[in-house]
């Protein structure tokens, strides 16, 4: 009798055992799955909040940037950050009942003195004033020759930034009393990396 009791504790021990171990394993097996959940959520996240890509459109930024460029954003430059002079960023511009993203390229900062006036040697030709000091832009394309419909000098005002798109002749931008300086809520990110064309794939300065 003590032989069969024995052996039966010894099978209740090694069913418990292995229902223990099963469970163990199951619970091993069910971790790469969660931790797989975890990092596709912080991705989303993260692409959402931190990062983005935006299709150009139109040929306000030509030659730099043309329609059909897919470029990648970096949001924090311009929601925690500040842009700087010459960054290239994405703005929201009030379209109707909703918004269109611009790629533009920031020209003043809050608080900067923009003056837009005829050149001195050619009457068709304007010139670019910051704070009175001339900026001399050898990335555009041709010849700024349009001052658009604002009163110069004109004041940036806080919290906004003076943006103006590389094609000058064919930019709607701060220049136009329709767009104005953009407020910094209404700036999506700063322009870091072109992803399309391959051909001109790189980081941008």
């Amino acid at each position: 009798m003590e032989m069969e009791k024995e052996e039966q504790k010894q099978e209740i021990l090694e069913e418990t055992e292995k229902e223990t171990t099963g469970r163990k394993k199951k619970e091993k097996k069910s971790m790469p799955i969660v931790l797989q959940l975890v990092f596709l959520v912080v991705m989303v996240v993260v692409l959402r909040n931190v990062m983005g890509t935006v299709l150009v459109k139109g040929s306000s930024m030509e030659p730099n940037f043309n329609h059909g460029d897919l470029v990648f954003i970096n949001k924090l430059s311009t929601s925690i950050g500040s842009p700087d002079y010459g960054d290239v960023v994405i703005c929201k511009l009030e379209e109707g009942a909703g918004y269109e993203n611009i790629i533009k390229r920031v020209i003043g900062l809050p608080g900067d003195e923009i003056n837009i006036v005829e050149n001195e040697e050619d009457e068709e030709v304007y010139d670019l004033y910051v704070n009175g000091e001339y900026i001399e832009e050898d990335f555009l394309g041709e010849p700024m020759m349009t001052d658009g419909n604002i009163e110069y000098p004109f004041e940036v005002p806080e919290n906004s930034y003076f943006v103006m798109g590389d094609n000058r002749n064919e930019s709607l931008d701060s220049r136009k009393e329709s767009v104005g300086a953009i407020h910094k809520d209404h700036l999506m990110g700063k322009v870091v990396l072109r992803l399309y064309p391959f051909s001109d794939f790189g980081l941008i300065d």
